[in-house]
């Protein structure tokens, strides 16, 4: 069995993918920047599951990973922040935080794994990116312009990298069921986030990534529903301007009863 490095694993995401590639017998190193919070999240040790600490914002970090576990087969990369608000009226700090971690710390990881899979000759990055990367999502400018980028890096990189036998599979799920959705309802801006539907469930995200793991797509993108209406919006951006007003009614009904049903 493949050997799996994943990052941003103590997140709602994360635990479900560890827990779902452990019963399929997968070695696995799940890294987060908190080694306590790891230990929280998988308090029961496992003999093929081992925690370490990895801040994906650090070059220097991720560097010394790849001396400690220069043997992974694939590469999973789930770290990821959102921060909902109008652009303008955010603090410049916000969208810098949210590139260091969505867009700069996975490059840096594409680059090491992805420089030691191509001298290996063989290696699989799967990068975890949004359909706020496919369509752009108003409320979250900052974290759809990182999701872009980490769906734009992934496609490039799959046609410099397979030809030495390096495959990339980029994910691009709807809005999930984890703090980094549930945190950001209370801000009347994220309301456009659930424009197109409710959320996806953890689970769901991780049978992704195992179905990735196991056929090596470029890319995944779910629900389908929803797929098909970020690629409409894709093609024609100019939808956008009347469909987030048509949506956004419904949209308002979900989040309320969101925040009603979250503690």
């Amino acid at each position: 069995m493949p050997k799996i490095l994943l990052t941003g694993a103590a997140g709602g995401i994360g635990q479900a993918t560890v827990q779902r590639l452990l019963k399929a017998n997968h070695t696995l190193i799940a890294t987060d920047i908190s080694l306590e919070k790891l230990h929280a999240t998988f308090p029961e040790p496992h003999p093929n599951l081992r925690l370490d600490t990895l801040d994906v914002t650090s070059f220097a970090a991720w560097q010394d990973t790849i001396q400690k576990y220069p043997d992974i087969d694939i590469l999973v990369q789930l770290s990821g922040i959102m921060r909902v608000g109008w652009f303008v009226e955010q603090p410049i700090e916000v969208f810098e935080a949210q590139l260091r971690i969505n867009l700069l710390g996975l490059a840096y990881g594409c680059k090491v794994y992805g420089e030691i899979f191509k001298a290996r000759g063989h290696g699989h990055i799967v990068n975890i990116a949004s359909l706020a990367g496919v369509a752009p999502i108003p409320g979250i400018a900052g974290y759809a312009a990182t999701k872009f980028g980490v769906r734009g890096l992934s496609l490039s990189l799959s046609e410099e990298l397979r030809p030495y036998g390096v495959y990339m599979t980029v994910i691009c799920p709807g809005p999930v069921r984890t703090p980094l959705i549930l945190d950001e309802l209370p801000r009347p801006e994220s309301v456009f986030t659930l424009s197109a539907g409710g959320l996806l469930e953890p689970a769901d995200v991780a049978r992704s990534i195992e179905r990735a793991i196991a056929r090596r797509p470029l890319e995944i993108t779910l629900p389908f529903t929803k797929s098909v209406a970020a690629r409409l919006v894709s093609f024609f951006p100019a939808i956008q301007r009347w469909a987030a007003r048509l949506l956004a009614a419904g949209a308002e009904r979900r989040r309320q009863k969101l925040l009603k049903a979250t503690p």
